[in-house]
């Protein structure tokens, strides 16, 4: 992956800070082994001591979501020169990450790489996951299903629903864009061969849920938000089928997507012929 796509992605990230106090936000996206990318940005309080910063809510995060294995972190601030990690976030760095890449960058597009040990010399400690007992139960346990797994889009909605209410009743019609990641548009080879695809997507906007009511899509009998359509749901994902119309490179053509603009695209399947 490239420094300015996990740039993009620490940008974007920076926007959810919590910092009205030293009004200075900060987003950080760091890249695992396995290639997910998960992001934090910087939490203050007004106890200033329990501020935390966006490279140790990143780095926080990726172990409890079970990653070890980091390759790279990335952090945006309004600043120049661009930020770098502050001390305590380099020793935490180093014992959950070892010497990953650590690339800086602003809004101006200035970028400094380093490895972190150039930013940390002689570190304190050392990397304990080997002597981490969780690691063991870890494989034996029947409760991992319950902790939150994380998503990485791969791309998003283009077209002009900005909310729910705006989507036409005729949108089966109409025409939508989905854009995926320029460094994923490898993955799109001879997808123009399918005339339907569909469109695995995350619900942005949705809020709530009921396990049991009425459905207006089902003459208002009361049914199970397991057994029908309806798109507010215990986790916000949706799966649309629509028409390919066309592609240009990254950029894909489709009819038929009740989607807003800006819904986060997690992925693409190729739609089975009946048999």
């Amino acid at each position: 992956m490239k420094a300015e796509t996990l740039l993009a992605t620490a940008r974007a990230a920076r926007l959810r800070a919590y910092a009205p106090y030293s009004r200075f936000l900060v987003g950080a996206a760091l890249l695992t082994e396995e290639g997910a990318i998960i992001t934090g940005a910087n939490t203050e309080n007004a106890s200033h001591s329990m501020a935390v910063c966006a490279e140790r809510v990143a780095m926080l995060t990726a172990v409890h979501a079970g990653y070890h294995c980091i390759k790279s972190i990335a952090v945006v601030a309004d600043c120049s020169p661009p930020p770098t990690p502050c001390g305590a976030c380099r020793q935490v760095l180093w014992e959950l990450g070892g010497n990953l890449e650590v690339i800086m960058g602003n809004l101006n597009e200035e970028i400094k790489i380093r490895p972190l040990l150039d930013l940390l010399p002689q570190p304190f400690g050392a990397q304990k996951w080997a002597e981490n007992p969780a690691g063991q139960e870890l494989t034996h346990s029947e409760e991992m299903w319950r902790v939150p797994v994380p998503f990485h889009p791969v791309g998003y909605i283009a077209n002009t629903f900005y909310q729910a209410e705006s989507i036409p009743k005729n949108y089966k019609e109409l025409l939508s864009q989905v854009v995926i990641d320029p460094e994923m548009e490898e993955g799109l080879y001879r997808l123009e061969e399918e005339e339907k695809i569909s469109i695995i997507t995350y619900l942005h906007q949705a809020r709530s849920y009921v396990l049991k009511e009425k459905r207006s899509g089902r003459g208002n009998e009361v049914y199970g938000v397991f057994a029908c359509r309806a798109p507010l749901r215990p986790n916000s994902i949706a799966q649309t089928t629509v028409e390919l119309i066309d592609r240009k490179s990254n950029v894909l053509t489709v009819r038929g997507a009740d989607l807003l603009n800006g819904t986060p695209v997690l992925d693409l399947k190729t739609v089975l012929p009946l048999q």
